[in-house]
């Protein structure tokens, strides 16, 4: 589970955060130090879909197999409940609480309008946003969790390219089900702490806690120093894989890449 203090560096290269995965939400049974992170967006080996460029790009849909990805061109991205609404319901700044751009995921659209899924509760939760202040983007990925399988897959079009086993959450804490997305990828500086080299953060929350050290209880994907739990409920909402398969998971997958977990 994240919780987080931003710590925003001073160059405009490099974004340089202060990242707690607090270990009572991830599955941790003693206190660790607050682990530095830096956002990774995207990953180095990673090319995310061209950016649409032509006068109706949603007018033909998204190619097979492909998601649209919204990142905000403004400081302040606002939200509406509903297209044409008077005045925006709230807005979300860019970047993010952790540095890194505000990405997003568009489940609709409707005219020079995107519903967008918010990473933020309720889970799902969705708000409007105008194409005018956004960047589209495509994304061919999708990132599949099964609880009761443990295991972690990545689609890319359709076909899986990665599996990986998973320590979900225990069942007095369980890893909520829905559909996310990715909201930052995250380097973390000691790759031997108990998250592991990288997290993924998702826009999902946990159903059993509301608030977590500061946080407000968000899941994430991430390694651990505690492979031996790997395959079973181990967690208290988040999502672990051994280092190895998070490193190679997070070379794969930009901010905005949809993550379905599924019972």
């Amino acid at each position: 589970m994240i919780s987080r203090t931003v710590a925003v560096s001073a160059t405009a290269t490099a974004i340089t955060v202060l990242l707690t995965l607090s270990l009572a939400g991830c599955g941790g049974t003693t206190t660790q130090a607050r682990p530095k992170a830096k956002v990774v967006s995207p990953p180095t080996s990673v090319t995310p879909g061209a950016t649409i460029a032509s006068a109706d790009p949603m007018a033909s849909g998204p190619p097979a197999g492909s998601v649209w990805i919204a990142t905000a061109s403004v400081p302040s991205l606002p939200i509406y409940q509903t297209p044409r609404a008077p005045g925006p319901a709230q807005s979300l700044s860019n970047p993010n609480m952790l540095g890194a751009p505000l990405t997003l995921l568009v489940s609709a659209v409707q005219g020079g309008w995107l519903q967008v899924y918010l990473p933020e509760r309720p889970n799902e939760f969705t708000g409007w946003v105008t194409r005018t202040n956004v960047t589209l983007t495509t994304d061919d990925l999708r990132i599949v969790v099964s609880l009761s399988a443990r295991k972690v897959t990545l689609y890319r079009g359709g076909s899986q390219v990665l599996q990986a086993s998973a320590a979900v959450g225990s069942p007095d804490s369980p890893t909520p089900t829905g559909h996310f997305f990715v909201t930052e990828d995250l380097q973390l500086t000691d790759p031997t702490g108990p998250y592991g080299p990288y997290a993924l953060g998702l826009s999902g929350f946990s159903n059993t806690y509301y608030s977590f050290d500061g946080g407000p209880g968000q899941i994430a994907i991430h390694g651990t120093n505690q492979p031996q739990v790997i395959g079973g409920y181990a967690s208290h909402g988040c999502v672990r894989l051994t280092n190895p398969e998070i490193a190679a998971l997070v070379q794969q997958v930009p901010a905005g890449t949809p993550v379905d977990i599924v019972a």
